[in-house]
């Protein structure tokens, strides 16, 4: 369906508004969404782990091996 001359201009004027409206409310809301999101979850796990006891680290994570015995590597496939 083909709309008449100033119908059109109405239309495409119309498409252009709301695709711009929907790029400046697109930014805020999710600028908005990230920083209470990500935000309250950051101050949340702050707060959880002023409760939570912290083990301690060990001095190494080196691990000792075994020295390789003469037949370890026999038929490895």
């Amino acid at each position: 369906m083909t709309l008449p001359l100033p119908f059109r201009w109405l239309w495409t004027g119309w498409k252009m508004f709301g695709t711009a409206v929907g790029k400046v409310m697109s930014k805020i809301i999710l600028t908005v969404l990230w920083i209470v999101g990500f935000g309250m979850y950051g101050i949340l796990l702050k707060i959880i782990r002023l409760f939570v006891k912290k083990a301690h680290a060990p001095g190494t994570y080196w691990i000792d091996v075994p020295p390789a015995q003469p037949g370890d590597l026999h038929r490895q496939f």
